[in-house]
């Protein structure tokens, strides 16, 4: 569940984005009175939410391969070699 959350959050980030950038082109693009100052302050903004979204996309996907190989590896049942750490060292599960 915690996966989902980080990717719904994402996938609003990325949205929010993209309306903003649309918001940015519709003020440049305004025939009756252009803001370009507006404009320039909005633009950074937009790219930072915009990549901040695709990061926890990416977070959450990453989150979600590591849980799946970590319960893949504890499913193995394979003979530790002497010396090797026990099976609770390897990882917690969040």
């Amino acid at each position: 569940m915690r996966f989902w959350m980080r990717e719904l959050f994402g996938w609003f980030l990325v949205l929010l984005g993209l309306f903003l950038f649309y918001w940015d082109l519709s003020l440049l693009l305004d025939e009756r009175a252009s803001k370009y100052l507006q404009a320039m302050a909005m633009l950074p903004i937009a790219i930072f939410v915009f990549r901040g979204g695709i990061q926890l996309l990416k977070v959450a996907v990453a989150a979600r391969m590591c849980s799946f190989a970590q319960n893949e590896v504890k499913k193995q049942d394979v003979r530790r070699p002497v010396g090797s750490p026990a099976k609770d060292a390897i990882g917690h599960d969040w």
